[in-house]
Parts: structure tokens; sequence; C-alpha cells
């Protein structure tokens, strides 16, 4: 329904001139604008206004990407200035995370990351930034899980399978994952650990390709997301193998989750946060974690986010804070044990 104001000046041209149609045209367009506005939220000092640039540092066909846009939308609606994602993809992240811990700490500039943004600094050297010191926190995003898929073409029916035709295998078999250095990356890298099996990653620019060649058989095995895979495996076309959950995943009652495999430390879950960098101002920082838990809650944003088998995380900076300080020694004991590097 048409607010008061824009009611009465709708009835009061109705059946007029040419000249009042368009008048009218003109008059409801301003006044839906100023309702707009008006719903709107300004922070500290009238911020944002400008368009706000989220950098998102993985390419488009990963699973960040649509989070990024679903937030960023709803965030550009309550904020009433365009929030523009921006893709930065290469080296695991690095290049999309470097360039916002130099971005100026004035707002304009955030991005949506994964938490490949904490396990990168532990596989790469030449990493110039420091997490969390070059950044300002400001909030979770949400939640989700991988999971372990094999090609249908390679004729790999299990976990239990794979395992077994790895070890009979003069060869490491092939994988790939969304991301090199990311918690997909890393649960494969777990796993072959934990089942004493050779498996060789597999990198692309772009993870989309990597998941249309596994689809064709090029690749035997991936890691991606539930909501990727479902497609394919509703066709037959890839076969799930292991969730990296806590349960198992609904959709697919009849897959297991990697402990309930028997690998009893591959649970490493996949999460998303919103962070800018060092030096942006408190309170532009709790203003934009206010806005982002707004639309965490939100029905619109709640759904979407649901449709990618993605849990909504609303919190505060301090949850995001003592979540980073808990999972980051866990990252660098893991790269230090395993020794894995990836430069």
């Amino acid at each position: 329904m048409l607010p008061g104001n824009i009611c009465r000046l709708d009835a009061g041209l109705k059946g007029g001139s040419m000249r009042n149609q368009v008048f009218r045209g003109v008059a409801l367009a301003v006044l839906m604008s100023a309702t707009a506005l008006a719903w709107a939220q300004s922070g500290p000092g009238g911020f944002p206004n400008r368009a706000v640039r989220v950098i998102v540092p993985a390419a488009v066909g990963s699973l960040t990407d649509p989070v990024a846009r679903i937030v960023a939308e709803d965030m550009g609606r309550r904020t009433g200035q365009n929030w523009v994602v921006e893709n930065r993809p290469g080296a695991g992240g690095i290049i999309g995370t470097d360039a916002t811990a130099k971005a100026a700490p004035d707002g304009y500039t955030l991005m949506l990351t994964a938490n490949n943004f904490i396990i990168t600094p532990s596989l790469y050297r030449n990493v110039t930034y420091k997490v969390p010191a070059d950044f300002a926190l400001i909030g979770m995003v949400g939640r989700g899980d991988n999971l372990l898929v094999a090609s249908a073409a390679s004729g790999i029916r299990d976990i239990a399978d794979l395992v077994a035709r790895a070890k009979a295998s003069g060869s490491p078999i092939n994988y790939t994952s969304p991301l090199i250095g990311s918690a997909a990356h890393l649960t494969v890298e777990l796993f072959k650990r934990n089942a004493g099996i050779a498996l060789n990653h597999v990198a692309y620019n772009n993870s989309g390709q990597g998941v249309t060649d596994t689809v064709a058989g090029l690749i035997p095995i991936n890691v991606m997301g539930i909501s990727t895979a479902l497609p394919y495996i509703q066709s037959g076309k890839l076969v799930p193998l292991a969730w990296t959950g806590t349960q198992r995943a609904p959709e697919l009652p009849n897959t297991p989750t990697f402990v309930q495999a028997g690998f009893k430390d591959v649970h490493m879950g996949l999460w998303f946060a919103l962070v800018g960098p060092a030096g942006l101002s408190a309170d532009v920082v709790n203003w934009l974690n206010g806005q982002l838990n707004a639309s965490l809650k939100s029905a619109a944003v709640t759904d979407r986010m649901k449709s990618l088998r993605i849990d909504p995380l609303p919190g505060s900076v301090a949850d995001l804070t003592s979540l980073i300080a808990s999972e980051l020694p866990q990252y660098q004991k893991l790269a230090a044990e395993t020794g894995l590097r990836l430069d």
C-alpha cells in the first residue's frame, strides 16, 4: 500500500490531462525515493555518503561471491548507498586481502571473506599483511560446511572405495577445491593425512571450471559447498563421499560425516566475515556491525543464504575476534605439523 500522501496525490491527479499524468509519474517517483531514503540509516558523521566497495578475494563461481552479493544488496538498501562487489581473486585470496589491508580506513573499502582469510598466512611465506592486526573486524556473516564428492565417471562409490583405490594406485589421485588455502583445500589435506593416502591438488583460477571438469570426469575428486554439488548429485553426475559437518546433511542422509567415516580430525567448517582495513574508527565499525546484524536477521537475507546452505551468523565484533583468536593457532599448528606450504 502507498503512503497516505502518495495516495492523496494519486487520487487528485486521476482523470487529468496528459501533462497531469506525466507530473503524477514524476511526483510518485520523487515521493517513493524520499520514502526509501527516510528508511535508509546513516551512520557516524553521515557515513556512508557514497558507494562502498566490497572486495571478495575469490572469483565469481566461488561460494563467497553469492554470499557477498546477498549481503551487499541488503546493506546498500539499508544505508542508502550502493555496495559494489569487486572480485579480486588470486594466490589463495592474498591479492584481495592485501588490497583491503592497504585501503584507506574510511569505511568505503571493506572485504567479505571466507575463513581462508586466517588460513593462508600460515601457508604462504610471502604474505605481507598480518591477521588480525592489519584489519578492522566488523562481524560474522555465516557458517556452512563442505562436501567431498567424486565424479561419477571415476567409478568411486564411497569414501572407503576412494581410500582403497588411492592405496592401490601407483600415483596420487587428483582432486581440486574452490580455492588454494581454503578450508575446503585443508579438509582434503587433513583427510589424506588421516587416511594415509596420496592425493594431488590441482589448482584452478576459477572454481566453476573445477566443478565443470569434475562433472565431466576430468578431475576425479572435488570438495565444494553442498548447494553447488546437489544438482549434480541429483542428476547422477557426482557421488557424495563425506561431509565436514558435525551431523549428516538433511539432504544427504546416507552420506556420512568425516568423523562418522572414521576420520576424527576432519571437521573443518566454513565461515564468512566482513572486515575492513585497520584504523577504521570504532564508531563506524560498531555501526556497521549493527547494520550487518539487522541484515542477517531479516527474512530476505536469511532465506537467500539458507538456499546456499549457509546459516546466517549475526554477532558482535568480540565474537569474531574470539573466533579468530581460537582458530588461528590451530591453522598455524596444522601448517607446521604437515609441512604444507603453497609457495
